[in-house]
């Protein structure tokens, strides 16, 4: 696999970050820096890969109801591996753990990617949950609401149709990254609906959930640090939520400036001010993506998934 694109995509990264606080006030960056209480650091460094066991343990479980069974620490081996590509625009670098798993375990592509693709159905579903909990706080919130419900419906009926799904897979296929997937995602319809059946569903659901409100404690105790105190967990939460959604749907590598300004914009709404939203929205972004994209980058050097060709 090459690196050099995501190389390429942190340093453009780096340089985003770097204008994103030139434009906010250098002084006051300093300052909320080195006022930042770091006896809130060991809490927020205990929550974030708590919040990655919940996505590991979906799936794992997504696996076994597959009936790919394989041992514990090469899951998580190769789930990890897919957090290093999560930055890549609609997270499509995540199919690798597909082919560490036709590497490792000799398992058909056609059987695991439709697994990678039903996970971010689930992140839906889970981002949805999340945001409803506190949307009575924003004024146009629920617009947003509505149009991701809209968007998770036309999902479902993708998913639900085996017609509909092959319309869609060749559509997306055209794409070249995916070109070579066309026939695996078109044979792999059986999978992705044995992944959404009731009580995996539930299950699924419910750990997606679980995901988002525990980045939600994350970002609330980030605002603590910084002594925000006017934003309640639900707003923390909700705001995080909504820029993901925001930040996936703009297909964009990692969401990267679409979810920091998201983020930024929402919580103006609450008093917090701009510049210091700013701040906010690179502070949270480190411990909610780029500490598993590093963490991923390790373990994908680990199970040797470089080492595979495109």
């Amino acid at each position: 696999m090459k690196i050099q694109k995501f190389i390429i995509i942190g340093v453009g990264a780096t340089i985003f970050y770097a204008f994103f606080l030139f434009l906010s006030d250098f002084n006051l960056v300093s300052e909320k820096i080195s006022n930042f209480n770091v006896i809130f650091l060991p809490i927020i460094l205990f929550l974030v890969p708590l919040s990655w066991l919940t996505t590991f343990f979906r799936w794992h479980i997504l696996l076994k109801n597959s009936d790919i069974r394989i041992p514990i620490k090469n899951s998580i081996g190769i789930y990890f591996s897919g957090l290093g590509l999560s930055i890549t625009p609609g997270h499509v670098g995540e199919l690798v753990k597909s082919h560490l798993l036709k590497k490792q375990f000799k398992i058909p592509i056609t059987k695991s990617a439709p697994i990678i693709l039903i996970e971010k159905f689930y992140d839906l579903v889970g981002a949805l949950v999340a945001s409803i909990l506190g949307i009575w706080y924003f004024e146009n919130g629920a617009y947003l609401i509505m149009f991701g419900l809209l968007l998770l419906g036309i999902i479902f009926s993708f998913i639900s149709s085996k017609w509909l799904f092959s319309k869609l897979i060749n559509t997306v296929t055209k794409i070249k990254f995916l070109r070579n997937y066309e026939e695996n995602f078109l044979n792999s319809y059986d999978v992705l609906k044995n992944s959404r059946g009731r009580k995996i569903g539930l299950i699924s659901s419910v750990l997606s959930v679980l995901y988002w409100m525990i980045n939600g404690l994350i970002v609330l105790c980030v605002l603590i640090a910084l002594d925000i105190t006017n934003v309640n967990y639900l707003v923390a939460t909700t705001t995080y939520s909504l820029s993901g959604i925001i930040g996936a749907l703009s297909f964009i590598p990692g969401g990267i400036g679409i979810t920091e300004g998201s983020m930024t914009g929402l919580f103006s709404l609450h008093g917090v001010e701009v510049n210091t939203g700013i701040i906010l929205g690179v502070l949270i972004r480190f411990f909610t993506l780029w500490i598993s994209v590093f963490v991923g980058f390790i373990c994908l050097k680990l199970v040797g998934g470089f080492l595979i060709k495109d």
